[in-house]
């Protein structure tokens, strides 16, 4: 069923979303997600430089600087420069310009109404799949990796590899002519009440994937021991570096002899969590390739591209399956997100998993 409905998604980004006087004061109720890859400095740096949000946020709907000092909004040279340069504002006659999406509160509540209900599409269309993985996640031992399993390595993970490989979104490339980053970033109001994201770290043909949230106290505490834990075990099959023992050894991540506790897994046909993994993405990147009239978003915002438009959507509806699957009783939080009250540092491992391609 086509959701031409999803015309609302960006539909009023040209309307005005603040006063003068407000503006300000409402920059803080916003969430800022960026999918990117980062070369010379993380774009959210940038903003958080001086007062760099205020000017993104007062140039929202195109200003000329001396519109922008009626505002109130003090800037000077050097900041303009640094917010063109790294892709943040554009000019055109003389006239500046946000190239950041701000979604207002109202047009984020019309928007996740309809990610909500793709959402409650898209889930039966791959309940097959999913029972199939959770059945071989329980008889390998890993079933409190299920969750991270299946946000970080499917929904947050191989779906976007296959976006990207299938030319549906751009691949994020730092370049000459885009040092800085490159992807989306966008602001959102209001912040959901929970989500959670990725990091990912690589060494040859290995990739170590830690499932993270704001809403958890247990996380990674030096991703730089992480890459050399992922070294040495890539080198001699364990982990062996004394540093990488004192670091994580409280965390369970691998046994006192050093042989990892975390699942790995081997990005081909023949691993049963890879293979049922991938069924679980073909549905969803069909039903993204397929079901979504994306020519209305664009219709309403001519000035972003397809790709980012189905970046901000997607990143909206992996949560919406999350929250209804999470109220169907069909997955449960680990005790990371779940249980504050209850956390122990051996709970980082149920976020963590290693991909070998």
């Amino acid at each position: 069923m086509k959701k031409l409905l999803l015309i609302v998604l960006l539909s009023g980004i040209t309307g005005i979303l603040f006063s003068q006087t407000s503006f300000k004061e409402s920059i803080k109720d916003y969430d800022d997600i960026c999918f990117c890859s980062v070369g010379l400095e993380h774009p959210k740096d940038i903003l958080d430089m001086d007062n760099n949000m205020e000017i993104l946020f007062g140039l929202k709907n195109g200003r000329t600087l001396k519109e922008l000092d009626r505002l109130s909004v003090k800037y000077n040279q050097s900041q303009i420069s640094l917010l063109v340069a790294s892709g943040l504002i554009e000019v055109k006659d003389s006239v500046f310009y946000s190239t950041v999406p701000i979604l207002s509160k109202n047009e984020t509540i019309e928007l996740r109404a309809q990610t909500k209900e793709i959402a409650g599409d898209i889930i039966p269309r791959l309940q097959k799949e999913y029972e199939l993985l959770m059945q071989t996640l329980k008889i390998k031992g890993l079933q409190r990796n299920s969750y991270s399993l299946f946000f970080a390595l499917v929904l947050d993970g191989i779906v976007w590899d296959i976006l990207e490989q299938k030319g549906i979104i751009k691949e994020r490339i730092i370049t000459k002519e885009k040092p800085f980053w490159d992807g989306v970033i966008w602001m959102i109001e209001p912040k959901r009440k929970f989500s959670c994201g990725t990091n990912s770290l690589s060494s040859g043909n290995f990739l170590i994937s830690v499932n993270w949230s704001n809403n958890s106290s247990v996380s990674v505490s030096s991703y730089k021991m992480l890459r050399k834990m992922l070294d040495d075990y890539i080198e001699n099959g364990r982990v062996t570096n004394p540093d990488v023992f004192k670091t994580f050894e409280e965390n369970e991540i691998f046994d006192k002899k050093g042989n990892l506790q975390i699942p790995i897994i081997k990005a081909d046909s023949t691993d049963a969590i890879y293979s049922q993994s991938m069924s679980i993405t073909n549905i969803i990147v069909q039903y993204l390739r397929n079901n979504i009239d994306y020519s209305k978003v664009l219709a309403n915002y001519p000035n972003i591209e397809k790709g980012h438009a189905i970046t901000i959507l997607y990143h909206e509806i992996m949560w919406d399956i999350l929250n209804i699957m999470e109220s169907t009783g069909q997955i449960r939080k680990p005790v990371a997100f779940g249980k504050p009250d209850e956390i122990k540092p051996g709970d980082l491992k149920d976020l963590m998993f290693i991909v070998e391609d």
